[in-house]
């Protein structure tokens, strides 16, 4: 898995690369909530940036077959607002590369991600141990839209949404 490397729009930039365990993800996720309590103005848009970056971390870590797996976010400037993006990298099999690309395509066609949501939901409920909610949940939850890429046998999921306003350099002095 090469380095990441921030585009040239980034305010900000954190890339945390760790091995594939819920422990590590869950120590993560902590660095995740305060970077996201500290650079945005609206709680609600935090939770939000969380709760997608929470689904991102569980699902590579659970379907990881690499050695290492990567979450990062990044504040980036477009012309007129800002973009945050949370990107989550892993390296997995081919049938589960096949797999989440089916979901992924399904939930970007969706004409309503409320509805595709609820749909997955009642078509998973009475099915043990899988829910494959997640990403999903991400787009009719947290109202982010999802991107996604597939190289070789590496797969990268990019949550984003734009955010209103951040907490500019002085705001984040002391």
């Amino acid at each position: 898995m090469p380095a990441p490397e921030p585009s040239q729009n980034a305010s900000l930039f954190l890339c945390i690369t760790f091995f594939p365990s819920e422990r590590l993800a869950n120590a993560v996720l902590r660095l995740v909530s305060s970077f996201c309590g500290m650079v945005l103005d609206d709680a609600n848009v935090s939770s939000r940036f969380y709760m997608a970056a929470h689904e991102l971390a569980e699902n590579i870590t659970k379907y990881s077959t690499g050695p290492k797996v990567s979450l990062e976010l990044a504040m980036e400037e477009d012309e007129s607002s800002y973009i945050l993006k949370i990107r989550a990298r892993n390296e997995a099999s081919p049938e589960r590369l096949r797999e989440v690309e089916r979901r992924l395509l399904e939930l970007k066609t969706a004409s309503d991600p409320v509805k595709h949501y609820d749909e997955l939901i009642n078509e998973t409920a009475m099915i043990e141990g899988v829910s494959g909610l997640g990403l999903a949940r991400v787009c009719a939850e947290g109202g982010l839209d999802v991107d996604y890429k597939i190289e070789g046998n590496e797969l990268t999921i990019i949550a984003h949404a734009p955010v209103g306003r951040w907490r500019a350099d002085e705001q984040l002095k002391g």
